[in-house]
C-alpha cells in the first residue's frame, strides 16, 4: 500500500530529511506541501518534486487525494493542525516533541482514536538497526539485568533572538524538550517505564528565555537509573549510548561512523554500524502499519508518555525536588 503524503511545514527538517526521505520510500509519494510563502511553497514543490502546494493548513488537509500528513512545523503548532488532519480521515505522522503539554497530547490522541486513523511521533532513534539489536539483547537478558545508563545529546547550535526555539510560547522549552526528548524515548524503549525524575536546567552562556543546558535524572519501574545531558551550546559528545547491566554492558559511539562496543559473557567485541535513512524506514513503516502488515513501533501514546517525563522534569528544575512522573 502506498500513502499519498502531505508535508505541513516545508522547513530546514522537512526540506532536508523527510521529504526526500518520503521520495525514497518504496511506498510513499510527496502529494503536496504547504509553506505560508507562495513563492516559496512553488519552489519547494518543484524542487522536492510535489504534486500540488498549498499556502495554508487547511486548503492542503482538504485535499482529497492525500492519505497522510507529516507534521513539521514549530511545537505550538502540533496540536491544531493534527486535531483537523483526523477529523478529515488523515493519518497522521507529528515531529517531536508530541505538544506542548500533556492537555495537548491527550487533544491530538483523542481525535485520531476517534476517527481510527494512524498517529506516530518522530522518535527516529528507535528504528535504527543498533538500537533494533540492543533492544534484542536486553529482552534475551544478554545484559543481565539494567542498572545504569547514559544518553548524551548536546551540539554547539547556538540561536539567533529571532529562533522560535528559544520561545518557550512557541517551543514549550529549549534543549530539555528539543533533543532529550530523543534521549528519554530511548531509554523507555530500551529499558521500561520511568518512576521519577530529578533535573537541572539553565541558561548561563546565552541567557535564553530556555534551558539552553539540561541535565536528566531518571529512575525506571525496574530499578535502574539514567542520566541524559542536553545542550544547545556544547560540542557533542562522541559517546551516543551506554548501557551497563549486571551480565554485560553496550556502548555506541561515534569514530568516523557509529561503533558499538560490548562486553558480554565476559568477552569485547566492536560491531561497526553502517548509515541508515531512518526517516525513510519511518515513513516506509507507518505505511505498513496504515495497512495492517506491522504494529506500530512508536505511537502517539509514545509521545504522550514522553511529554509527561519531559513536564516533570521541568518541574523538578524549578521546584529542586525529585517528581514522580
Amino acid at each position: 500500500m502506498s500513502l499519498k503524503w502531505g508535508v505541513i511545514g516545508a522547513g530546514s527538517v522537512a526540506q532536508r530529511r523527510a521529504m526526500p526521505a518520503i521520495n525514497k520510500a518504496s511506498n510513499a509519494e510527496l502529494h503536496a506541501l504547504m509553506s505560508r510563502d507562495e513563492d516559496r511553497a512553488k519552489h519547494l514543490s518543484e524542487t522536492h518534486e510535489a504534486s500540488r502546494y498549498y499556502t495554508s493548513v487547511s486548503d492542503l488537509i482538504s485535499d482529497t487525494e492525500l492519505d497522510a500528513v507529516y507534521i513539521s512545523t514549530p511545537v505550538y503548532m502540533h496540536c491544531g493542525p493534527t486535531i483537523e488532519a483526523a477529523e478529515n480521515g488523515l493519518h497522521v505522522m507529528c515531529d517531536k516533541p508530541m505538544a506542548m503539554d500533556v492537555n495537548e497530547c491527550k487533544r491530538m490522541l483523542d481525535a485520531c482514536n476517534a476517527n481510527e486513523v494512524q498517529l506516530q511521533i518522530c522518535f527516529l532513534f528507535r528504528f535504527h538497526s543498533a538500537f533494533q539489536q540492543i533492544k534484542e539483547w536486553i529482552a534475551e537478558g544478554r545484559l543481565g539485568r539494567i542498572v545504569h545508563a547514559r544518553m548524551p545529546f548536546m551540539k554547539y547550535a547556538p540561536k539567533p533572538s529571532d529562533d522560535w526555539h528559544i520561545d518557550p510560547s512557541k517551543s514549550g522549552g529549549g534543549s530539555l524538550i528539543d533533543l532529550g526528548v530523543h534521549s528519554i524515548d530511548l531509554l523507555e524503549y530500551l529499558i521500561g517505564e520511568v518512576a521519577e525524575v530529578s533535573a537541572f536546567c539553565n541558561s548561563v552562556i546565552h541567557n535564553y528565555d530556555v534551558d539552553e543546558t539540561s541535565t536528566l535524572m531518571m529512575r525506571f519501574k525496574n530499578g535502574g537509573q539514567s542520566v541524559t545531558e542536553t545542550s544547545f551550546t556544547a560540542v557533542g559528545s562522541d559517546q551516543i549510548l551506554e548501557i551497563y547491566g549486571t551480565d554485560g554492558s553496550v556502548v555506541v559511539f561515534n569514530d568516523d561512523g557509529w561503533k558499538i562496543k560490548t562486553v558480554i559473557d565476559g568477552k569485547q567485541q566492536v560491531i561497526g554500524s553502517q548509515f541508515e535513512d531512518l526517516f525513510q524506514l519511518q515513513f516506509e513503516h507507518f505505511a505498513q502499519c496504515v495497512s495492517g502488515e506491522a504494529q506500530p513501533i512508536v505511537s502517539g501514546y509514545d509521545g504522550l508518555r514522553n511529554m509527561r517525563i519531559v513536564s516533570a522534569a521541568y518541574k523538578s528544575a524549578e521546584s529542586k525536588k525529585v517528581v514522580l512522573v
